[in-house]
């Protein structure tokens, strides 16, 4: 019998694996089909996996979708949606975190790579992505890291 403790692991693992698949799944989709997804709101328990995937606080994943720790602690408990714009930043976080997969042919390789300090943009990748220019700076770095620029 699993304890309270084994339980709630499972639960986390299961969490951040759906969101990776997730994100792959935001990948392969069709920008009309993206929008209406984003549109409609995305479940919460998407954003829990994606704290749980990179480790992060309920603090850092408030400051990356620009709202509040209350709104989303609210949200988590009512289980219900994020609205659009959290919806959007969180599709877009698991979008480059896809692409990022696909560039280092690795979920582990790629989540360092996101969490870790970069040095052309002098913080991690992740911290990047609460910003449309952020995502396209990154985006950039890992065009030149899949064609062989310095980055």
């Amino acid at each position: 019998m699993a304890t309270g403790a084994q339980s709630s692991a499972t639960k986390a693992a299961t969490s951040a694996r759906s969101f990776s698949k997730w994100g792959e799944t935001v990948r392969k989709m069709p920008p009309a089909k993206r929008i209406e997804m984003i549109r409609d709101g995305v479940k919460v328990t998407l954003l829990v996996g994606a704290g749980e995937y990179y480790g992060l606080s309920q603090s850092k994943l408030s400051k990356l979708l620009g709202v509040s720790d209350a709104t989303i602690s609210r949200k988590i408990k009512s289980g219900g949606k994020l609205g659009p714009m959290e919806s959007e930043r969180l599709a877009r976080i698991a979008l480059i975190e896809s692409e990022a997969e696909a560039v280092f042919g690795s979920a582990d390789l790629a989540k360092r790579w996101m969490l870790e300090p970069n040095v052309a943009l002098g913080e991690a990748p992740l911290s990047f992505l609460d910003t449309d220019t952020g995502a396209d700076e990154v985006r950039k770095i890992l065009a030149a890291i899949a064609y062989g620029g310095v980055a």
